[in-house]
């Protein structure tokens, strides 16, 4: 029986991955750098700040990306809308008495702006960023936390992300995994890679969740 479902936040139950593009090219251009949408997906997208800079060969400028960054974030991010299936999912789940999680990459100020943002804080029972947790995604660290937190077994959970990261935590921990891959979203990800991950479902909506429960 499933007592809880633990959701991705970023392109799992809002559509925010065209913003983080373009956040990123603020950011890049700051400090002199031009990629290409793809080159920014490959270079940036699931990588800390300081490890881009390093990458890149300026470490000095981490300070600099990052302000650039996290100020294109906040400002770009106000555009961004769930998934027209997010509210409805979440609904249902809590009809049903189902606790629910955010299990996210991101850092805290973040998630606690997109929770507000977006009133889900009436949904959420739990949010776990990657300042809570030593070892981030693909780490199943976050699931045992939640787990733990709802006194329940990870084979009593679903984890659904986007990012091979998010399956490969939840089978790490034992959960269920859902892989959310929307039409489109091969831009972002390679998806015969995605799938060598072994997803124990792959659904295109938030929609198709509730029929799995």
């Amino acid at each position: 029986m499933i007592k809880a479902v633990l959701f991705d936040f970023d392109g799992t139950l809002a559509d925010t991955l065209p913003y983080y593009i373009k956040a990123y090219h603020k950011a890049l251009d700051t400090i002199g750098f031009h990629f290409s949408d793809e080159e920014v997906i490959k270079q940036c997208f699931g990588v800390k700040e300081y490890i881009i800079c390093e990458k890149l060969g300026v470490p000095k400028k981490t300070e600099e990306f990052t302000r650039s960054y996290f100020d294109a974030v906040k400002t770009l991010l106000k555009n961004a809308l769930l998934f027209k299936d997010t509210i409805p999912t979440l609904i249902h789940l809590k009809e049903k008495g189902i606790k629910i999680a955010v299990i996210t990459y991101a850092y805290r100020w973040y998630i606690d702006l997109m929770i507000a943002q977006f009133n889900l804080a009436p949904f959420v029972d739990l949010s776990i960023s990657a300042d809570e947790v030593l070892k981030p995604k693909p780490d199943p660290e976050a699931i045992l936390k939640a787990t733990t937190f709802f006194h329940i077994k990870p084979e009593e959970t679903i984890m659904i992300g986007d990012s091979k990261s998010d399956i490969l935590m939840g089978k790490t921990a034992g959960s269920k995994s859902i892989l959310m891959h929307p039409n489109g979203y091969e831009r972002y990800y390679d998806y015969s890679e995605l799938k060598k991950s072994k997803p124990d479902f792959i659904v295109q909506n938030l929609h198709e969740l509730i029929a799995l429960i």
